[in-house]
């Protein structure tokens, strides 16, 4: 069975800022980087995530000021993370059962190895469909 670690690993990198980052600036990496969440870090640890939702709840539809807010200030706390270990099944139905849309995986230290997003699963799934129909010509 696939592991998280095998769709992480073909990551480029993992868009990350520091807690003190304003909305503008975590919202300019993600967009140069083409993702739709960023990793805030404290001291080399996640501390919570800032996602395009993020920016539309929490911001825009109050009003905050992009260049005077930390990002600290309007991330999203509550983490769900999974190992770099997890299958792929149980890491669908992580992101299922919370709701969520980004997965940070981590390795057996803690230390942030990646992102898995909804986009990296479907992906996945169209990618072992063709493997199984290919199977199925032969």
């Amino acid at each position: 069975m696939t592991t998280v670690r095998e769709l992480v690993g073909g990551q480029e990198r993992v868009v990350s800022v520091e807690e003190s980052a304003t909305v503008r600036e975590a919202a300019k990496a993600m967009a140069e980087a083409n993702v739709g969440c960023a990793a805030i870090m404290s001291q080399g640890r996640l501390v919570g995530l800032f996602t395009e939702r993020d920016i539309l709840k929490r911001v825009l539809l109050k009003d905050l000021h992009t260049d005077e807010v930390a990002v600290s200030e309007v991330m999203t706390r509550e983490i769900v993370t999974c190992s770099e270990d997890t299958e792929v099944r149980t890491a669908r139905t992580l992101l299922r059962s919370n709701h969520i849309r980004h997965l940070p995986v981590e390795d057996s230290s803690g230390k942030l190895i990646g992102v898995l997003s909804i986009r990296d699963l479907l992906r996945e799934e169209v990618a072992e469909v063709r493997r199984y129909l290919h199977l199925e010509e032969s």
